[in-house]
């Protein structure tokens, strides 16, 4: 904190700053946990946990400073994380719900701390807590709600808004008027579709976002041979939802991955698509974005290499289906792997040598082969990756969980793997 305050408030906020990082983990999970409506992917959960941590350290200031009548400015991640709720059709009152949970959790604990003061303290220091905590969160919820109420108002206002709006309704399930959907939407409902999700990275400029878009649409569809005009349906500043048309499920083969991949590479698309699989009809429509959300975990705990820029359900399916809690994901990883689940160039290049060794039914011949390497170099390898992990091959049990996660690695690695010392 840049000025330091006196009396016995600030005894209070220091003493709350210095459980911090235990504090904003345990209400995160409270807000979890209580909060309908915040169903949100990895994206919105990391603009969510830092909208938490900068309110915290905002609130803590604010209490530290001495300055209950000066009006504080909402926290720009705070404002950021409103915006794309407005974005996404999150509801308004989920929002001031968890900024209600936190504001409830952080009385409840700082109350504790009440005791270290003098006794004649303790009660002026209460009412005093109170009356500031609450004015700082009315203050920052009102700016919140401004920016959320403005937010959703320019959304709902372009095109691309009222299609959001359509294709939320479709995805619910419930009954809809298809005819005037296809209408809004100017994209068939019927046939097979192909969903993706596309994803700019963080350094793309927020001005140069669109025409990325834009580009990477007409790119992917050339190459998939998509038939009539593809929807694209922004969720947020950097995230949008495609379906396109597609003749038949060969468009999934390896080859047109090869072509999709390759091109979205050549092109230097600073950012990741995840596929789903084509799916027929309306429901179809729903099946595949679901399979692309779940890629979408995948591809984006895959790192810089190509391979993870451009990721289709076929390719991760079952690894896809594990993305959802990365934890335990991780957690799979480090039983089955050992000490060959660290996250250094060594590690990688022994996983490397088991995975192709245990595709190519355990000869040292094949692997060298694939690997353009000798074959007493393959067997150095196998044995140092066996040692590490603890792995015997008279274990079938045991070579399976290996197998699925080594695969688990090459998708998503380093997000699955522990940190090297």
């Amino acid at each position: 904190m840049t000025e330091v305050g006196s009396g016995p408030i600030s005894v209070i906020a220091r003493q709350m700053n210095t459980i911090r990082d235990d504090f904003i983990p345990d209400v995160f999970k409270t807000m979890q946990a209580e909060i309908s409506g915040l169903n949100h992917d990895a994206r919105m959960l990391d603009l969510w946990k830092a909208s938490l941590t900068e309110s915290f350290d905002a609130g803590i200031e604010y209490l530290d400073r001495g300055l209950p009548d000066h009006l504080p400015e909402a926290p720009e991640a705070s404002l950021v994380y409103a915006r794309a709720a407005a974005q996404r059709d999150v509801p308004l009152s989920a929002l001031v719900r968890s900024h209600r949970i936190g504001h409830a959790g952080f009385l409840e604990v700082a109350m504790e701390f009440v005791p270290l003061l003098e006794p004649e303290q303790r009660v002026p220091t209460i009412i005093d807590l109170v009356n500031r905590s609450n004015r700082f969160i009315d203050l920052v919820a009102d700016q919140l709600t401004i920016a959320y109420e403005q937010e959703h108002d320019r959304w709902v206002s372009r095109r691309g808004g009222l299609e959001q709006r359509w294709v939320s309704e479709l995805l619910t399930g419930r009954p809809v008027d298809v005819k005037r959907a296809e209408k809004a939407l100017r994209h068939r409902l019927d046939g097979l579709h192909l969903a993706a999700v596309l994803c700019v990275d963080a350094t793309v400029a927020t001005s140069d976002i669109v025409a990325l878009f834009d580009q990477a649409r007409s790119l992917v569809a050339a190459e998939l041979g998509a038939v009539g005009r593809s929807l694209m349906v922004p969720t947020d500043e950097r995230e949008a939802r495609l379906w396109f048309s597609v003749r038949t499920p060969r468009k999934e083969r390896p080859g047109v991955r090869l072509r999709v991949r390759a091109a979205f590479e050549s092109a230097g698309f600073r950012a990741r698509m995840a596929f789903g699989r084509a799916e027929e009809g309306l429901a179809g429509f729903r099946a595949s974005l679901k399979q692309a959300e779940r890629v979408k975990a995948v591809a984006l705990a895959g790192g810089d290499r190509p391979s993870a820029r451009v990721v289709f359900y076929g390719e991760v399916a079952p690894i896809a289906l594990m993305a959802g809690d990365i934890d335990e994901l991780r957690r799979y990883v480090a039983d089955a792997l050992g000490e060959l689940g660290v996250d250094d160039e060594r590690s990688k290049w022994l996983r490397d040598t088991l995975r192709e060794f245990l595709a190519r039914n355990r000869s040292y011949v094949a692997t060298a082969d694939a690997m353009i390497l000798h074959r007493n170099t393959i067997q150095y390898r196998v044995a140092q990756a066996m040692e590490l992990c603890g792995m015997h091959f008279d274990d079938p049990d045991v070579v399976f969980r290996v197998q699925m996660a080594l695969e688990v690695c090459r998708w998503m690695a380093p997000a699955v793997l522990r940190a090297a010392n």
